[in-house]
């Protein structure tokens, strides 16, 4: 017997059971509602077949699409929410086909988070050119990385209090800010981060990365050492970990709050870093500001740099460099 003429049967005996109730305690009316809906539930009871498992929630982030140049871009769902959120959390190449930008008013509570989230490793970002632009909040990041080997490139940040930092388990940048003691336990995994051809403008910190093997180079960076902004003295760049490689960038200081002191690049527990080809030039008075700043960091080589500060080098006892 097909499934039309279960239907049909069903039908008829719940006519036969609806006929046995008394007339006064059912009208008309509702005696033709009734056998109407059992009709209706009775042409949509879902399959034994179907299951729960089938029907996909809305994801929580919008999904990428591929374009002809077989990346994944990015997207803001502007549906879910009202400030942009984008999220990677599985490996691939994903890139920007667009500006993004982000007003954070006075009255916007929600002025912190960050506009690109990673959590994956082996991921390639390219900005393609696109920038992510903040005005109104300094709490708010640009791209945040938690995985290893994460490369952001080809792209530009723009009044971010963080422009990008990337770490892994074990370590977080946050453990090596200058007012903070010394870690001895912190593990450095090989990270292998990369952070090239970016433009950094009206940031309090461009990049910090934290891990061994990273590599910060060919970027522009313009950032405020603003002590009043920043957790403690303010840096345009941080570096935690050993072996890294910081090549080739131009830093632009301003803005540093008279009798403060601020760096442009700061690297704590940073053996074996390489330094090389930078240029840092300041706006205002170079009273306070530092090049380089070294904390428990031996065999540091610096070469070929053009630094414009009060101070080019500032060692802790920790610290050795070679020249």
């Amino acid at each position: 017997m097909n499934s039309q003429h279960l239907i049909g049967v069903a039908a008829i005996l719940m006519i036969t059971g609806l006929l046995r109730v008394n007339a006064e305690e059912i009208g008309g009316g509702q005696l033709v509602w009734l056998l109407l809906s059992e009709g209706v539930k009775q042409q949509f009871v879902p399959s034994p077949a179907t299951s729960v498992s089938q029907v996909q929630p809305k994801p929580a982030v919008v999904q990428a699409r591929k374009d002809a140049h077989s990346c994944e871009v990015l997207q803001w769902d502007r549906d879910k929410f009202n400030k942009p959120v984008m999220g990677i959390f599985r490996p691939g190449k994903y890139c920007l086909d667009q500006d993004y930008e982000f007003d954070c008013s006075f009255f916007n509570h929600g002025c912190a988070g960050q506009m690109i989230e990673i959590r994956a490793s082996n991921v390639d970002l390219d900005f393609r050119g696109h920038t992510l632009r903040m005005s109104g909040t300094r709490g708010y990041i640009g791209v945040w990385g938690l995985g290893q080997n994460i490369r952001v490139h080809n792209g530009r940040i723009q009044g971010a209090g963080l422009g990008v930092t990337l770490m892994n388990r074990g370590a977080s940048p946050g453990n090596a800010y200058p007012v903070l003691e010394v870690k001895t336990k912190d593990v450095f995994s090989d990270t292998g981060f990369v952070v090239e051809h970016m433009q950094f403008s009206d940031v309090l910190t461009a990049v910090e990365v934290a891990g061994s093997g990273n590599r910060i180079r060919d970027n522009v960076i313009d950032a405020r050492l603003d002590a009043k902004a920043a957790s403690g003295l303010p840096f345009a760049l941080l570096s935690y970990g050993p072996s890294a490689r910081i090549e080739h960038n131009t830093f632009r200081l301003h803005d540093l709050t008279p009798g403060s002191s601020g760096y442009a690049m700061y690297l704590r527990s940073a053996d074996g870093t390489v330094v090389e080809g930078n240029t840092v030039r300041v706006d205002d008075t170079p009273t306070g500001t530092i090049g380089v700043g070294l904390s428990s960091s031996k065999s540091v080589v610096l070469r070929r740099n053009r630094i414009d500060t009060e101070k080019s080098v500032e060692l802790d006892r920790r610290s050795s460099m070679i020249q």
